[in-house]
């Protein structure tokens, strides 16, 4: 008894040392591999892989390395056994020596492999699946797409493969197909548009399924106009090619087909009027607010077609006298018409606003604003957005106490809310505007690292303008006068912004302000149309100081100046593109390179 025990427990230690030693071959051939000494990794996966019994795990690894080799005679040899070893299911091996030869290359035999392991293909999906999968593995997509096809008749089911077939398409580059499968998958599967969206947005051929989309879509809709799914599926194209006047036109006449509120129309106008698209936006709510004051979106429709014509102006340059009095004209009809309470107090702020920065009637800003405040109702994060408006109009007329005081209540109302920290930036660019350069650096420390990226952005811009122009300068007269010509020019008061703005280039010849000097100048003179003379001064920011802090702005104003006002696209499209080519972590990137791609007649943005 003893002796059978020592026995079995000798064949035990000696399975265990076998065992032990394999699984540190394994790991050094494993490391050879990967080291890229495919020839040791070679020699160790054969020996492991025959002291196996040919177990399956070295076979794929075995298989890498001599094909990377080249040794494709051995390499025939390992494929072969396993086709014989495997005869019950040998599609996988069948493959592996078709790719084989094709490396050798011998197109021929390759076909002939490829062809046999299709026309052996059983049934069943999981054996047309596992099928398609080893076609795949080479990125052999006729045979996916063949195997699919074939897939779909043996289940007597056309459709049943359709969304692999698009996959297949896809992959392959051949969009048309790829969406002509998608839509018979739609059909039959409405529940997958969602996963058809996002596998269009996240192919690397997305503009041309999108083409594609648009055009089969179309000629559906035109065919079968009463289909949901396929208006809707066209919807989404017009709105990921930000073509919104497409977007409108399909879900107007949807709207009126089914006798809708709007509803659908009024999301699509947000989203021109979010990409700055403000006719369409504008276009959109129009349509809103003509169904008229008995249809349930009436209100909601013309607060919010006010509002995109509001920032329709505050975008542009191009904007005139008239273009602001006929908008206060309808806020007023809008606000007259509905009574002053909660339900207008939006539209009186946006009112306020427009009196106050645009056509400069700062007592009839400052009382809208006091009226909003005192008005029963009204949310409590509008009542401090107007606070932060009359702390402007306040600043405005001069009274610095009063501004500073809004301000702080705004800041301790809103502590921990974006809205909290707008008014702890405006506070910081006060202590500014009256060159208290130290504590406007304290409070622009913290704010740079504000929730708000925008806030952050400004704090971050205003800091760093303070430090570059105060920081080695023993004398800090001429910051202090251009502060308080910034503060000028807040306040409407542009002639003695400008005479203050001359004063320091007269005192101070060649001072590091000189290219923000030149850039306030500019813009005060496209605030008042004179672009013959804001021209020369961007002109010179480019030529002299294009690296300095005001090169990316400089450019992008003289880009706007070209494409609203001379209409020179071409001019346009050069400066817009040299903002994303020679500044490329500035903020105006973005908006830069969608000003440029809709010049040059692109349907996709990034």
């Amino acid at each position: 008894m003893k002796k059978v025990l020592l026995l079995i427990t000798l064949q035990f230690l000696l399975f265990a040392l076998v065992n032990a030693q394999a699984g540190r071959d394994e790991t050094l051939a494993k490391s050879y591999f990967e080291q890229g000494e495919i020839d040791k990794a070679a020699e160790l996966y054969q020996s492991l892989w025959e002291k196996s019994n040919y177990d399956l795990k070295f076979y794929s690894p075995l298989y890498k390395c001599l094909l990377s080799l080249k040794k494709y005679d051995d390499l025939e040899k390992v494929v072969q056994r396993e086709i014989k070893k495997n005869s019950n299911a040998p599609q996988q091996y069948i493959i592996d020596l078709g790719y084989l030869y094709s490396q050798i290359p011998d197109p021929a035999k390759a076909k002939e492999q490829f062809d046999k392991a299709l026309k052996d293909v059983k049934p069943y999906e999981v054996a047309i699946r596992n099928l398609a999968n080893f076609y795949e593995s080479y990125r052999l997509y006729d045979y996916v797409i063949a195997t699919y096809e074939k897939g779909g008749k043996l289940m007597k089911s056309e459709p049943y493969f359709s969304i692999e077939l698009a996959n297949a398409y896809m992959n392959k580059g051949d969009a048309v197909n790829a969406v002509k499968y998608f839509l018979v998958n739609l059909e039959t599967n409405p529940q997958n548009e969602q996963l058809i969206k996002n596998t269009v947005q996240t192919n690397v051929n997305e503009a041309k399924l999108l083409e594609q989309l648009e055009t089969q879509l179309y000629g559906k809709v035109q065919k079968n106009n009463s289909s949901e799914q396929y208006i809707d599926l066209l919807t989404w194209v017009y709105i990921q090619n930000k073509d919104f006047e497409g977007a409108l036109a399909q879900m107007k006449a949807w709207d009126k087909r089914k006798g809708e509120n709007g509803q659908r129309v009024l999301e699509i106008a947000r989203m021109a009027q979010t990409e700055g698209d403000y006719d369409n936006a504008i276009n959109g709510f129009e349509y809103v607010v003509n169904k008229g004051k008995e249809n349930s979106l009436y209100f909601e429709g013309r607060t919010e077609l006010l509002n995109c014509r509001k920032e329709k102006i505050s975008k542009n340059l191009n904007y005139t006298q008239a273009d602001l009095l006929g908008l206060k004209s309808d806020y007023l009809s809008f606000i007259n018409d509905n009574e002053r309470n909660f339900r207008t107090a939006q539209s009186m702020k946006d009112l306020a606003d427009l009196e106050g920065f645009y056509l400069h009637d700062i007592q009839g800003g400052i009382a809208l604003c006091n009226e909003i405040i005192a008005m029963n109702g009204v949310p409590n994060k509008l009542k401090n957005q107007t606070k932060l408006s009359l702390g402007d109009f306040y600043l405005i007329t001069g009274d610095v106490w009063e501004s500073t005081l809004l301000y702080s209540q705004v800041d301790k109302d809103e502590k921990d809310a974006p809205l909290g920290e707008e008014a702890r930036f405006r506070n910081a660019r006060l202590s500014y505007y009256k060159g208290d350069f130290d504590w406007a650096q304290t409070q622009l420390e913290v704010l740079k690292s504000a929730t708000s990226e925008l806030i952050s952005n400004d704090a971050i811009n205003l800091s760093v303008f303070i430090i570059d122009n105060l920081g080695l300068d023993t004398v800090a007269t001429p910051m202090q006068m251009f502060a308080r010509a910034e503060l000028l020019v807040f306040q409407n008061k542009d002639s003695d912004a400008v005479a203050t703005l001359d004063s320091i280039s007269k005192k101070f010849p060649g001072h590091a302000l000189s290219d923000d000097i030149e850039y306030e100048k500019a813009e005060l003179f496209v605030k008042h149309k004179e672009f013959d003379k804001a021209i020369p001064l961007l002109d010179d920011i480019l030529k002299n100081y294009k690296t300095d802090l005001k090169g990316d702005d400089a450019t992008f104003l003289l880009a706007q100046i070209n494409e609203q006002q001379l209409h020179n696209k071409e001019k346009a499209m050069e400066l817009y593109k040299s903002i994303i080519t020679d500044y490329s972590s500035s903020l105006l990137v973005i908006e830069a390179r969608k000003r440029y791609r809709l010049l040059r007649g692109d349907k996709i943005t990034e």
